[in-house]
């Protein structure tokens, strides 16, 4: 027996109405992806690659189709289920979303503060996940101090903090340069 994917796009159609008329971003997709796979989406600008990502934890509701994540079809749950479901997605966006008045170890403790979690089982665990990204030496650092690629991996971390089961990247290495982006990448696979 096949085992359920972690991600399963069904059919999935975006359409976006304007005054200009009708714009077809995405048309029946079918992706599978399953557990521990690691999965590019590329084309040109204007593709629907953003939109695509944007809908795997329905940032971007689609037009039709199904969205199943562990075999639990996102598009016909409640709001409150939804904010649930969207606790085990993590998503990475071009811009590091870092809070510069925060240092590295300031934003990774972040969410957790959101969540509650106490201070200083927050800063234990924004420790270890410094170690994680290569970036223990940065604990101190504000986000001005870092170089991109840094900055990338500190928003990872972050994310990491929420013990998310998926990690969506959406153009995280566009704006870093040949050695962020190996950086990253290197992260990423490591994380996998």
């Amino acid at each position: 027996m096949e085992p359920t994917p972690l991600i399963a796009l069904q059919n999935l159609t975006k359409v976006f109405k304007g005054t200009g008329g009708e714009i077809v971003a995405l048309k029946d997709i079918d992706l599978t992806i399953q557990r521990g796979e690691i999965f590019g989406v590329i084309g040109l600008s204007g593709a629907g690659k953003s939109t695509l990502v944007r809908c795997i934890n329905l940032l971007e509701k689609p037009t039709s189709g199904k969205i199943l994540i562990d075999g639990v079809d996102l598009t016909s749950l409640s709001p409150r289920e939804l904010r649930r479901e969207r606790q085990e997605i993590g998503m990475i966006f071009q811009s590091f979303n870092l809070l510069m008045q925060r240092t590295a170890l300031d934003n990774i403790c972040f969410p957790l503060e959101l969540t509650g979690t106490p201070r200083a089982k927050a800063v234990q665990r924004a420790k270890e996940l410094l170690e994680v990204v290569g970036l223990a030496d940065r604990a101190s650092a504000y986000p001005a101090q870092l170089s991109g690629g840094q900055k990338q991996r500190i928003a990872i971390a972050g994310m990491l903090a929420m013990e998310p089961r998926i990690l969506v990247l959406d153009e995280a290495t566009a704006m870093l340069d040949p050695k962020g982006r190996e950086e990253l990448l290197s992260t990423v696979y490591e994380l996998n």
